[in-house]
């Protein structure tokens, strides 16, 4: 894995288990957990753009405890599409939900690894902020959306009704956005792989 799709995955991670301890379930980003749900994103770097999927996987069980895969798929220039599947308890996203995950990497067989955020802590500096309440539109769809603040320059934009992660729109000095969502299908249908992608229009 290059160490653009590790910054990608970390910068994520981060983004989602920032407010693990917040008492308001919508202040921890909680996951959309829809089977079958589906979120394509476009990210913006120094490097370029890349081109990202959340998927919500089926249930699983790891050790007796019941959970289910979160797998983040990333489009990656020479490689292919590259996958990190967390297999998640709960309905949020934070580092001690995660039981098990495991790495697909083209032509390579699936690593697994447990307890990889054991004893991970979160900077206290990460706690997000209620902005407003709104409408954004994706897909030619209209969402209703919170909007957060985070140290660091970091505002998100969260709905429910997008499967997976929830997020619409991240900006900062790496921000993505969602381009699409959908349930069952395949979120990649009618895109090759390493190719271009034209800009999306900003969301609103």
């Amino acid at each position: 894995m290059t160490r653009g799709t590790w910054h990608l995955g970390v910068l994520l991670f981060c983004l989602l288990t920032a407010s693990a301890s917040a008492q308001d379930g919508m202040l921890g980003l909680p996951l959309v957990l829809r089977e079958g749900g589906w979120a394509r994103y476009v990210g913006q770097s120094s490097a370029g753009p890349s081109f990202f999927v959340f998927k919500v996987g089926p249930s699983d069980t790891h050790e007796g405890q019941r959970a289910r895969w979160l797998v983040l798929e990333v489009d990656v220039p020479a490689t292919g599409r590259v996958a990190l599947e967390f297999l998640v308890k709960g309905a949020v996203f934070t580092a001690d939900q995660v039981l098990l995950t495991r790495v697909r990497m083209p032509g390579q067989a699936p690593q697994d690894a447990a307890e990889v955020f054991s004893g991970a802590a979160r900077p206290a500096a990460w706690k997000p902020r209620v902005l407003r309440k709104a409408t954004a539109r994706v897909a030619g769809r209209e969402l209703p959306v919170t909007e957060y603040s985070f140290p660091a320059g970091l505002t998100a934009t969260w709905s429910s009704a997008v499967p997976g992660v929830g997020l619409v729109e991240v900006t900062g000095p790496e921000p993505f956005q969602l381009i699409a969502f959908g349930v069952g299908g395949d979120p990649w249908k009618g895109v090759v792989s390493g190719a271009t992608w034209p800009a999306p229009p900003a969301t609103k």
